[in-house]
């Protein structure tokens, strides 16, 4: 059965490639995924439903900024999850 961390790895790079722009900023280049519903908060890493492909500046804003990034849509609580 393959891990967690390599289905993780994969679908990081298949989602980097399908997804070359910013989600968030619309202008630069995806560099990172990041995970709506954050695994402390009971988020999955591996649903791509809870996954958004960003660059490096708006993931560091985004986690520097949380009142920010849960108004703007970017960070949500387990039980704003779409499927809850």
């Amino acid at each position: 059965m393959e891990s967690k961390y390599r289905q993780r790895r994969s679908l990081v790079a298949q989602m980097l490639e399908e997804k070359p722009v910013c989600e968030r900023c619309d202008a630069g280049r995806s560099t990172d995924i990041h995970e709506v519903v954050s695994r402390a908060r009971g988020g999955s890493i591996l649903d791509p439903a809870n996954l958004v492909a960003l660059c490096r500046q708006c993931h560091s804003f985004i986690t520097q900024n949380p009142l920010v990034a849960e108004a703007e849509g970017w960070s949500k609580h387990s039980w704003e999850r779409d499927d809850a």
